[in-house]
């Protein structure tokens, strides 16, 4: 759920994380590659603390079935499942490799792994939005118009297909 512009510009929200300078966007994409919620955070903040934000601003609110989250490793925590299952729903993010859990995993859950329709939402955006490649943006207020303007974009596009 995340993608790392890196940041030669420089400017407010811009960090320092494991993949150097930069900033994350993180993505809430439907099943179908969608966006349904974007947000922005320096390369050096916790991932997790991002999904209750999109879960917000997607406005999801479970009706009768109960909708499944998919991660990637970064999201595994086990108060991020809590939270979640609290919300009515299911987190489907596998445990990192250090974990003994992480072969349990694996064994109960045979449901297909759509995780690569976010990954290829990513990789739209890379294409369709160069400007989101790198952030030259020093405010901030201007990258998140870019970002939400990229969103939007991609929306246009669907809706017109």
């Amino acid at each position: 759920m995340g993608l790392f512009p890196p940041a030669p510009g420089g400017g407010k929200e811009i960090a320092y994380g494991y993949k150097g300078k930069g900033v994350v966007l993180h993505l809430l994409a439907d099943s179908f590659g969608n966006p349904l919620a974007i947000s922005t955070t320096p390369a050096n903040a916790s991932e997790r603390l991002q999904v209750k934000i999109l879960l917000q601003k997607a406005n999801i609110h479970p009706r009768k079935s109960m909708p499944i989250l998919e991660a990637d490793k970064g999201y595994d925590s086990f108060w991020l499942r809590n939270e979640l299952l609290k919300l009515n729903i299911f987190p489907y993010i596998p445990y990192k490799k250090n974990s003994s859990k992480a072969k349990e995993f694996k064994e109960k859950f045979k449901t297909k792994s759509i995780r690569w329709k976010v990954e290829r939402t990513f990789a739209w955006i890379k294409r369709k939005c160069r400007r989101l490649f790198a952030r030259w943006e020093r405010t901030i207020s201007a990258w998140q118009a870019f970002v939400s303007l990229g969103v939007i974009f991609m929306w246009m596009e669907n809706l017109v297909r």
